[in-house]
């Protein structure tokens, strides 16, 4: 049966609750169909989250949620039509029952959607494990299959700077001059760069990889839009409420004792500082009217990762009574100057007249939000969209009084790394 096809109007609910959704607690002889856990389900046309808060696989359709004129039209709809599906829950576990899932376009206005699986199999921080289907009429009996690879791996790569490394220095001293003028405080400047291999990229076997190189991050992958993000813009569970803006960047290095005096060198870092503090205070004003009451320290703290360290501020609060779900306090986020800059209209129009590419999926919101309200949204950067046996990979640096060329094109390739580290295998 087609997938229903739904936006933003009263008709909305009324269609959505044709659909039934079944949640069932897997079994042991389930869970024996998936020896490596709920990744192994997570095949090239799967749409894939891992995180250790969450881990999500789906698969099908069974409706799609059309935003014609991107987060800037509102997604407060989405969450009614999600509890407008008959549900038979057992579980009640945050991502258990209907939730729509998938990748939003770092420009609000862009033409947008997320989907509703036809097939969610989920597993909590606890163990518990489940698995959610979702049709018409009726939900259909679960499948559960590991994911198989019957296809080549590339072995031969071209990579490709989208924008030459001449000129794009040169438009991060343009960005500098216009922030030493005040035109803004800070703009987020992003390189493109393409890879091209001899065969189609194996994207199970990349997801694979950035699981075990980056297990502390966010893995996602939806309709070619893969990556390992860092950085969470907003998770909610009832109340509860957190996010953990990074901004600041040092790379890591095999010396433990080098790193430890890097870590002193970013914490002192008066452009990293100013940067930082640009990113939690957008962050924290935001929350800040929608919560009883809300905990952002006065310093950051170092988060490090495999090839990089940031600056991050771990913010939790609780939200009052009726606050937003987890999709609607994202976009009422995004984007942070963290991914754009602020004063975040000046920086977007900056970018927009400036940047040289649309950035698509691209420092995006990528993430889940269930029908009780609760979800994750991280920001999609370390990340690619892959298309056969093309990709593009895209990172960005902040831009702030202080900044340098050459400093922040070193930075783009660092960040780089991530995805490089697991598209490519020679």
């Amino acid at each position: 049966m087609a997938p229903l096809t739904l936006s933003s109007s009263a008709d909305a609910p009324h269609l959505a609750a044709r659909l039934v959704a079944r949640t069932l607690r897997l079994d042991a002889d389930a869970l024996g169909k998936m020896p490596g856990g709920v990744s192994s389900l997570a095949g090239e046309n799967a749409r894939v989250w891992l995180h250790p808060t969450a881990q999500l696989v789906a698969h099908g359709v069974a409706a799609r949620l059309e935003l014609p004129h991107g987060i800037e039209g509102g997604v407060s709809w989405i969450r009614e039509v999600l509890a407008a599906i008959g549900a038979a829950d057992a579980l009640g576990r945050p991502g258990s029952g209907p939730i729509a899932l998938g990748a939003l376009p770092f420009d609000r206005t862009e033409p947008a959607s997320l989907v509703i699986p036809a097939q969610i199999v989920g597993a909590a921080p606890d163990g518990t494990t489940w698995v959610t289907t979702i049709g018409e009429g009726a939900a259909p009996a679960p499948h559960l299959a590991p994911a198989e690879v019957h296809r080549r791996s590339p072995d031969s790569f071209t990579l490709r700077s989208a924008i030459p490394h001449e000129e794009w220095c040169a438009r991060v001293a343009h960005a500098i001059a216009d922030v030493q003028r005040g035109d803004l405080s800070k703009v987020v400047l992003a390189r493109p760069v393409d890879v091209e291999a001899n065969r189609p990229i194996v994207v199970e076997e990349v997801l694979r990889r950035l699981t075990a190189l980056y297990p502390s991050c966010a893995i996602f992958h939806c309709d070619g839009f893969l990556g390992a993000s860092p950085e969470l813009l907003i998770s909610r569970r009832g109340r509860a409420v957190s996010s953990h803006p990074l901004a600041g960047t040092y790379a890591v290095s095999a010396d433990v004792d080098a790193d430890r005096r890097f870590s002193e060198v970013l914490r002192k870092s008066a452009k990293d500082q100013r940067e930082h503090r640009f990113v939690v205070e957008a962050v924290a004003a935001a929350l800040g009217p929608l919560c009883a009451s809300l905990d952002v320290p006065s310093e950051p703290s170092i988060l490090s990762l495999r090839n990089v360290m940031h600056l991050g501020t771990p913010i939790h609060g609780v939200l009052d009574e009726g606050a937003p779900d987890a999709l609607s306090l994202a976009a009422r986020l995004h984007p942070t100057p963290a991914v754009c800059g602020t004063p975040r209209d000046a920086a977007k129009a900056w970018l927009d007249a400036h940047e040289g590419f649309r950035r698509g999926l691209y420092a995006g919101l990528v993430g889940w939000v269930d029908a009780r309200g609760d979800g994750d949204w991280f920001i999609g950067i370390r990340s690619a969209t892959v298309d056969g046996a093309r990709a593009r990979m895209v990172a960005g640096v902040g831009v702030v009084a202080g900044s340098s060329p050459e400093a922040e094109l070193v930075e783009t390739q660092l960040k780089l790394q991530a995805m490089l580290a697991a598209l490519i295998r020679p």
